[in-house]
């Protein structure tokens, strides 16, 4: 089990996130309740998620979310990622029942893991080499995922 680095602030919270994400080679996955925090649409992370991408087929992101309005209203840089790469990068919002979990996390292939606590605030967790928590976090999030009906696209049809 690797050492627990903290975070507090949203900058700290952005700064752990930043030491995750290089360490995923294969799989991405995001439990958010919209990504408005973390900085999703920053210059820095939409290069990073696009570089992820370019890596090859093998490669995946799925982003879990509560709620999507954030994304379709506010996230035009990730929405753009989306429709570029729609086979690598997935993104599915989850029914209201039950009622969506609090915390978020995001897991890196099977032992990075982030957790904060709450939505409403930035208090959390990082790890860069956990596999037990990896494996506990992974059954509900794939659980939810496969729950989740709805799928968000990048592309609108006009009929």
């Amino acid at each position: 089990m690797s050492d627990v680095i903290k975070f507090e602030t949203p900058p700290d919270y952005v700064s752990a996130l930043n030491a995750l994400l290089p360490g995923a080679t294969r799989l991405i996955r995001i439990y958010d309740w919209d990504l408005s925090d973390g900085g999703y649409e920053t210059p820095a992370r939409i290069e990073f998620l696009n570089d992820f991408c370019k890596q090859g087929l093998r490669r995946e992101i799925r982003i879990l979310l509560a709620d999507d309005t954030y994304l379709s209203r506010h996230a035009g840089q990730l929405m753009r990622l989306l429709s570029v790469w729609g086979h690598v990068l997935h993104v599915r919002v989850r029914g209201a029942e039950p009622p969506p979990a609090r915390d978020s996390f995001v897991l890196t292939d099977d032992k990075g893991m982030l957790k904060r606590h709450d939505k409403d605030e930035t208090r959390g967790i990082m790890r860069l080499d956990s596999r037990g928590d990896v494996a506990e976090l992974a059954i509900r999030f794939d659980s939810e995922w496969e729950r989740a009906e709805r799928r968000v696209s990048a592309h609108t049809l006009g009929l």
